[in-house]
């Protein structure tokens, strides 16, 4: 067996041991969600008592609608800020550019617990303090530098040859924008749609340290309960989650191709 061959195996050995380690406390979440006994293990049965449970839950049904409207909107305001700045990146060059992207980028360069206390006390020493506007500024400058990497790598793969077609018939600025950009990127802003959503959804430092009474995310909700109770009642809504999150994995490779979305 030669050095290549050793090599190429462990590699693999090693790969399959990493996506096991990820994989296994997915596997014992959807175990506990429908053992009987809680967290005793091996399970002993099958119920889905726990589901209906978390399921019926106010305090977690008005989590994930809090959650939900916190991911569409800082989302949507997350790609609306980051197109213009990458269509300024990648169709321009001016002096400080490269300062502009790190600043732009700088939220990921940062912990998200440190970024979250700083703008806590930001907020507190301009009179706001924990609120629905600084939960929602939050989340948006969390997951607008993505938006802008995925966005930057669309645009840089759209020829500048079809817009200019577009403007030599007559198309203003914003026909073009809407008849000829966007549609050409839409695998790029699906992509980073989900992702900000995804990334707003499961945030919990900048939520913990933002949300204002009457507005708390899942995840603050979640980890509330997980400190008091010891039911598989949050395991079970864990579970859940996750088949939704396959759910929405199978609905993008639907609308746009999944293999498209993740090399975008």
């Amino acid at each position: 067996m030669t050095r290549l061959d050793l090599g190429t195996i462990a590699l693999r050995f090693f790969t399959l041991l990493m996506m096991a380690f990820l994989v296994f406390p997915i596997a014992v979440t959807l175990v506990v969600a429908v053992n009987p006994r809680e967290f005793i293990l091996p399970p002993n049965g099958f119920t889905l008592d726990w589901f209906k449970a978390a399921w019926s839950s106010k305090t977690f049904l008005r989590g994930m609608g809090v959650s939900l409207v916190l991911g569409l909107v800082a989302a949507t305001l997350a790609n609306a800020l980051a197109l213009p700045a990458a269509m300024a990146l990648v169709r321009n060059d001016f002096r400080g550019k490269g300062a502009v992207n790190l600043v732009l980028m700088s939220p990921l360069l940062i912990p998200t617990t440190i970024f979250s206390l700083a703008l806590y006390i930001w907020f507190v020493r301009v009179g706001y303090g924990s609120g629905l506007v600084p939960l929602l500024v939050g989340h948006t400058i969390h997951v607008m530098p993505y938006a802008l990497r995925i966005l930057t790598a669309s645009l840089h793969n759209l020829d500048p040859s079809y817009e200019e077609a577009a403007r030599n018939v007559g198309a203003g600025r914003t026909r073009t924008l809407f008849s000829i950009t966007l549609p050409v990127i839409r695998t790029g802003l699906i992509s980073s749609f989900a992702l900000c959503f995804i990334l707003s959804w499961n945030d919990f430092p900048i939520s913990v340290f933002l949300a204002p009474p009457g507005w708390t995310p899942l995840p603050v909700e979640l980890f509330s309960y997980i400190k008091f109770q010891y039911d598989a009642v949050a395991a079970a809504l864990a579970g859940s989650l996750i088949l939704l999150s396959a759910l929405a994995m199978v609905i993008i490779d639907r609308l746009a191709g999944l293999r498209r979305v993740l090399r975008s």
